[in-house]
């Protein structure tokens, strides 16, 4: 399957006009761990996030850039270290939250607004906080030097600006990552940490109830800002379900006997099922994201031990599991870039299935018989059974792999707090640059929570990786990426197993429904509506 190709319609639009009312009901496999945007930073979580907030940016559907959100226009300065935004007027706070009034009663949303949730990414401590550290004032904001973070001024109610301390290309694509939504300080100070059992945003759906590792149930904003194109109110829809299914047999089941509109991520197990029955109704497209095996490099047994975390990747046969496990479904990777991303390197040496050597640097490494390892896998069933085939080629060279399947959250928490010794872990593009994947998830700056759950440091990669942030020329900073990640893959903190596809079934009744480049977890909702009511 090539890159740019679907396999099937990407888009399901309906020549009829739109009808109100009824709800799409969406499956997910786990709870999400946070609905508080500043908290968040998985998919799950960002699913439910966009039901009900709103950044300044938005990703084009099929990556063709950024479109307006919450502010209409922006610009930049000459020199690229001033952005000014235009916000949108008569976009209001949601009234309601589970079924309470909230504290901000219903109010317009204006520039302060939108300072105060910058300012409280850094109060209340968000992983991704430091996705924008460039803009100026942050260091001084963190250490406490200052009472607010100086570089983000309110020019007047509906103008908002930013000062950068240097040009920084991809700027306004990180601010539509969903950890730079509005939210309101009314209910977010009233709330505290709480605050993420008590969401309020400016979206399209209110949460009504959260029934923990059930569901969550959405109603419709009435006070929603969007219209159609026709001028009429958005969203179509009374409201969303989100439905927790952990197995995915049963999923398939629901959506077959119609309880379940949308099926997310579908499995490799229904996939040729699927779409004999379903046809055109089963979406999939490449994804800019990469799925690895992550060593925790400060532990042993693959603490300073290059030769060994070398041997695993030549161990695995990338091309059979994608083939046999997943339909082959991904593309198997050389690196820690997706095809399609800048700086995506052709010629990037990697590693192919060799087991004489991976043999050979084994004994090397100081482990001729083989020994044992814990790996940590989330409780999807394609990483299970991802797992359990590759415990099976890395048990012909006498390594053991002790898989423990977790919950989602978890899963999540021990890889950030160190307390593993592999993991299974994914990274899809939050903004379409290298930054995203290399700074973000091998800098030793972001060690933890902020991405680098592997604990990986080499101080050329961290130096590189500064020196291209910086960087204006486009030319020098694709030869800077390049450089640091045959750095990255010749250390080999982690093994680099595939690239994504994403993939989403929906019931033909369920119209406008289009499966977008950043991922399933982002399709739209606002604008969809169903024939069964």
């Amino acid at each position: 399957m090539g890159l740019g190709m679907l396999l099937a319609a990407g888009a399901a639009c309906a020549a009829e006009d739109p009808v109100y009312g009824g709800t799409v009901r969406w499956r997910e496999i786990n709870d999400p761990p946070k609905l508080d945007p500043a908290m968040a930073t998985d998919t799950v979580s960002s699913r439910n996030l966009y039901l009900m907030y709103d950044m300044l940016v938005e990703n084009d559907p099929d990556g063709q850039g950024l479109l307006p959100r919450l502010a209409e226009s922006w610009e930049g300065s000459e020199g690229g270290t001033v952005f000014t935004f235009h916000l949108r007027k008569g976009v209001h706070f949601q009234k309601e939250s589970l079924g309470e009034p909230t504290k901000n009663g219903g109010r317009e949303v204006v520039a302060s607004d939108w300072k105060y949730s910058f300012e409280r990414l850094v109060k209340v401590t968000s992983p991704r906080a430091y996705f924008i550290d460039m803009v100026k004032g942050y260091q001084d904001f963190v250490d406490g030097k200052t009472d607010e973070w100086t570089g983000i001024k309110v020019v007047d109610d509906h103008t908002l600006q930013f000062e950068l301390e240097y040009p920084f290309a991809p700027f306004v694509a990180v601010l539509a990552y969903n950890s730079f939504m509005v939210v309101p300080r009314e209910d977010a100070e009233h709330w505290g940490k709480d605050f993420n059992f008590h969401p309020v945003g400016t979206g399209p759906f209110i949460l009504e109830e959260w029934n923990h590792d059930q569901n969550l149930v959405y109603r419709r904003n009435p006070d929603y800002w969007r219209t159609d194109a026709e001028g009429r109110e958005l969203p179509y829809l009374d409201g969303v379900e989100i439905v927790i299914i952990p197995d995915n047999t049963v999923a398939y089941e629901e959506f077959k006997k119609g309880n379940i509109d949308c099926f997310p991520d579908f499995p490799d197990e229904y996939y040729r099922a699927a779409k004999e029955e379903f046809g055109s109704q089963l979406q999939e497209r490449p994804w800019l994201g990469t799925y690895y095996y992550g060593f925790n490099n400060q532990k042993e047994p693959f603490k300073d031990n290059k030769k060994l975390r070398q041997a695993l990747n030549y161990a695995v046969n990338r091309e059979m599991i994608n083939d046999l496990v997943i339909e082959g479904r991904y593309y198997p990777g050389k690196g820690v870039l997706p095809p399609g991303m800048f700086a995506y390197n052709e010629d990037l040496e990697g590693y192919s299935f060799n087991p004489e050597k991976a043999r050979k640097l084994m004994a090397e490494a100081g482990y001729p018989d083989g020994f044992s390892c814990r790996l940590n896998v989330n409780n999807n069933p394609r990483h299970k059974a991802v797992a359990e085939a590759i415990q099976g080629q890395l048990m012909q060279l006498g390594i053991e792999l002790d898989i423990h399947v977790l919950d989602w959250g978890v899963h999540l928490d021990l890889a950030e707090r160190g307390e593993t010794e592999m993991f299974r872990m994914g990274w899809v593009v939050d903004y379409a640059d290298p930054d995203n994947f290399l700074y973000v998830l091998l800098s030793s700056e972001n060690w933890g929570p902020k991405g680098n759950y592997s604990f990986y440091k080499n101080e050329e990669v961290d130096a590189l990786l500064k020196e291209a942030r910086v960087e204006t020329d486009q030319q020098k900073r694709k030869e800077l990426y390049q450089k640091a990640e045959q750095i990255i893959v010749d250390d080999a903190p982690w093994i680099f197993l595939f690239h994504y596809t994403t993939s989403l079934l929906v019931q033909d009744w369920v119209e406008n429904v289009h499966l977008p480049a950043m991922g399933d977890y982002a399709t739209p909702l606002y604008n969809v509506w169903t024939a069964r009511q």
